[in-house]
């Protein structure tokens, strides 16, 4: 029998997923919220859908980034991934902190919009190097000028 190569995109579903129905089942467990844990789940779990894909294409140097080019030219999927699957967690941590469902809510949301607006400048895409090749473009031989 043949071997088919898994998908990132299908290893980044599967644990999606499983994240998803954790941090769901450990929030509604500790809360009795269900449509918190919900979203706690929903937050991390499609973190975790765009960071492992991520992660493996990254990692992968036969990757050609051309391929998705269309697709991702103004989305990072990394940087949507980190700051999603912080923010899940962070509600999480806030529902001990506040009764209400409303601030935890509003200072995750919040702190994921700030690190998605970081993270997608400093992070490299999938494809591309994190260093530049050329000697060039670090040296500080021209800085003189």
């Amino acid at each position: 029998m043949d071997e088919i190569p898994i998908s990132p995109g299908l290893v980044g579903g599967a644990a999606g997923v499983v994240t998803f129905g954790m941090l769901a089942y450990v929030t509604i467990l500790l809360f009795d919220r269900i449509a918190v844990g919900v979203l706690v789940g929903a937050l991390s779990g499609v973190g975790i859908f765009y960071t492992v894909p991520y992660t493996i294409r990254r990692a992968d140097e036969s990757y050609v980034r051309d391929a998705h080019r269309n697709l991702a030219r103004s989305f990072h999927p990394g940087a949507a991934g980190y700051a999603l699957g912080g923010s899940g967690v962070v509600v999480l941590a806030l529902l001990f902190v506040f009764e209400s469902v409303l601030l935890p809510v509003a200072a995750a949301l919040t702190l994921a919009m700030a690190e998605y607006v970081v993270l997608s400048r400093v992070l490299p895409r999938a494809g591309e190097s994190s260093v530049e090749d050329d000697e060039g473009a670090w040296s500080s031989d021209d800085w003189d000028e």
